[in-house]
């Protein structure tokens, strides 16, 4: 069986049958629009006055695949040094946190010889060869940081 497919453009402005179909872009936002030939010579004359004062956008430069892996090395580096200061800001923290918390226990009560001094915020620990801690729930729960490549 055999089909054939016939179309026919329609003047969008008057429903004339149409000529041409005509693409402009205004804004960012392109448009099509189908015209017979008096609609189309209108449309251009009112934007001739326009493009005789505009200039064409420069194209963006193609990157090729040597520019484009020196891109993502410098995006990686660049993540890499924001999280080390993510994690020494997170790091100095910490250390205020645990200053300020012995300085508190000092003024507060003299503490217990025999007794060790624990801190207020620890360090993440490796828990190595599977040994169980007990759980502690930390007085103040800090963010974690990681990046995808370091």
């Amino acid at each position: 069986m055999a089909e054939r497919i016939q179309v026919e453009l329609v003047d969008d402005i008057d429903g004339s049958p149409a000529q041409h179909t005509v693409t402009f872009a205004l804004d960012g936002v392109t448009y099509e629009i189908d015209l017979n030939e008096r609609h189309a010579r209108q449309l251009r004359s009112v934007f001739d006055r326009y493009i005789e004062h505009a200039r064409q956008p420069k194209p963006e430069p193609q990157t090729g695949p040597r520019q484009q892996e020196r891109d993502d090395r410098r995006v990686r580096q660049a993540n890499k040094q924001l999280t080390e200061q993510i994690r020494g800001a997170a790091q100095r923290t910490r250390e205020h946190l645990n200053k300020k918390a012995r300085d508190e226990a000092e003024h507060a009560a003299p503490a217990e010889p025999g007794q060790p001094e624990q801190a207020l915020f620890e360090p993440p620990s490796d828990n190595q060869a599977g040994q169980q801690e007990s759980p502690r729930v930390p007085a103040v729960l800090l963010p974690q940081f990681s990046s995808a490549v370091d």
